[in-house]
């Protein structure tokens, strides 16, 4: 015995009607809650005394943190600054670049830096050819 199909198709169309009414509550919801702001820290900053030490006088000099120009003028060895480092837990990159008058020889710069509170750390790096374009990290751990 056979059933007659338009019974069967609306049975069949009933049966998917019945579960996509709850199925369509669970899945078709949408939020409308508003996303919490984004809450931007400051990195700490630590005050520190930078040394910057060297055996023949740069004729440019350039050294940056965090991308600001930390020495602006160029004086006698020593020159000695206070500056503030970001975040020196994380480690602190610094830009150091220079160069030197023809037939000056390689030369070397003493890059020291002293954070309040934590251990002096200091790094000596050599020219080549009269010029010198390094970056150099510090970590304190």
């Amino acid at each position: 015995m056979r059933g007659f199909p338009p019974i069967q198709i609306f049975l069949l169309a009933l049966t998917f009607i019945v579960l996509a009414i709850p199925l369509s509550h669970l899945t078709g919801t949408v939020s409308h809650a508003k996303a919490a702001p984004v809450k931007i820290e400051e990195s700490p900053s630590v005050k520190s005394l930078l040394r910057l030490r060297y055996a023949h006088k740069p004729v440019t000099l350039s050294l940056k943190i965090a991308d600001k120009e930390v020495i602006t003028d160029i004086g006698a060895s020593p020159i000695e600054l206070q500056t503030t480092l970001p975040a020196p837990e994380d480690g602190v990159d610094v830009f150091l670049s220079a160069t030197w008058a023809e037939g000056t020889p390689d030369t070397s710069i003493t890059l020291e830096l002293e954070p309040d509170g934590l251990a002096s750390r200091s790094e000596t790096r050599w020219s080549a050819n009269g010029n010198l374009d390094e970056v150099i990290t510090f970590e304190w751990k």
